[in-house]
């Protein structure tokens, strides 16, 4: 049961990222044409990556990047 709810958690979040880069995609496209969701979503994205400092993004990826590698050599 546990795990279930994991791979659906996993998957509402890879939707939601997802839905935030082809916003962002459609804005960079579109423009202002895009519509309001579009154009909102991404001028969100936009902002928070600004407010973020460099360093905690780096990091993030890394440890993203460090999970993924040692979860594929993890046999089975």
């Amino acid at each position: 049961m546990i795990e279930r709810l994991r791979k659906v958690g996993w998957l509402a979040v890879e939707a939601a990222s997802l839905l935030v880069v082809l916003c962002v995609l459609l804005s960079i496209i579109l423009g202002a044409a895009g519509g309001g969701f579009i154009t909102d979503v991404a001028h969100n994205a936009t902002e928070f990556l600004q407010a973020v400092p460099p360093g905690a993004v780096l990091g993030v990826a890394l440890l993203l990047a460090a999970y993924w590698y040692f979860r594929a050599r993890r046999p089975g």
